[in-house]
């Protein structure tokens, strides 16, 4: 754009010097010389009229400033190129070394967790055994106390057994003992009562009265009463009153001392058949 603006104010340069020669011929100016006569001349002008040249062709210099600021631009730029390959490439690495170690992470954690659930099913598998270890161990156990308990027991059910039998063979050999000594004692009983008893006038053969007679350790009558009635008021009064006037049976203070567990089995409280013709237990 400069050689061109150039060219063009060279180009108005020469047609305005053209011209304004060419108004002077035209108009007959002179430079101021010493006045001296002179002959006019008469010139023949003729305008001709004025092309404009051809305008160079004016070349780009080629400066070596202009090539080597090029060049500088051109390194500057394959350099910035260059480290901008570097860089993507440093972040292509880093990005990749990421992707590795998140990868290394990740089976990591996969290992991890699949040693903690082996570790985990194992303790399970552990516990377990140990569990049915104790449980069998109790049931063992159980099994032996109760084997142990049966047998205690069949020995205790054998002792006792054992002990019956012995008690069995002193309760019979005691019976017959016992049972001459109540006999005796009973008719100690029948004996006062009937020593007592006043018979009523409208007492007839074959009425019976039965009586429940209650007596303590000393002998003494606590309680005479009727329990099956002959049906006649006059004889069960007869019967009762024959009781309470004996009041009480001296021989019985001595059997509750010597004898209290044939006393209290069998004179405490007995009952008693009354009949007129015959007295018993």
């Amino acid at each position: 754009m400069r050689i061109q603006s150039s060219y063009s104010t060279a180009l108005v340069c020469s047609v305005t010097l053209h011209a304004v020669l060419l108004a002077l011929i035209i108009v007959g100016w002179t430079p101021e010389h010493k006045k001296t006569q002179v002959q006019p001349r008469y010139i023949k002008a003729t305008l001709l009229q004025m092309e404009p040249s051809k305008a160079p062709t004016i070349k780009k210099p080629t400066t070596t400033r202009t090539t080597n600021s090029d060049q500088q631009k051109k390194r500057a730029a394959e350099k910035k190129k260059a480290e901008a390959k570097k860089r993507e490439e440093r972040k292509q690495r880093k990005a990749k070394k990421q992707r590795a170690e998140k990868k290394q992470r990740e089976e990591r954690a996969i290992k991890e967790r699949a040693n903690q659930e082996k570790i985990r099913k194992q303790k399970l598998a552990d516990a377990k055994k140990q569990a049915e270890a104790k449980k069998q161990a109790e049931a063992r156990k159980l099994a032996e106390a109760k084997k142990q308990a049966a047998e205690k027991a069949r020995q205790k059910e054998l002792e006792l057994a054992f002990a019956d039998a012995l008690d069995d063979e002193e309760q019979f050999i005691s019976a017959g003992q016992n049972e001459q000594l109540v006999g005796s004692y009973s008719d100690y009983i029948v004996e006062r009562i009937a020593n007592n008893w006043s018979r009523p006038s409208s007492a007839r053969r074959g009425m019976e009265v039965v009586l429940s007679i209650q007596m303590v350790p000393t002998g003494q009558v606590v309680s005479v009463t009727v329990v099956k009635s002959s049906g006649n008021d006059a004889f069960d009064r007869s019967a009762e009153q024959a009781v309470y006037k004996v009041d009480r049976f001296d021989k019985i203070q001595e059997l509750s001392r010597a004898q209290p567990r044939v006393f209290e089995s069998t004179f405490r409280r007995f009952r008693l058949l009354f009949r007129p013709d015959d007295l018993r237990l």
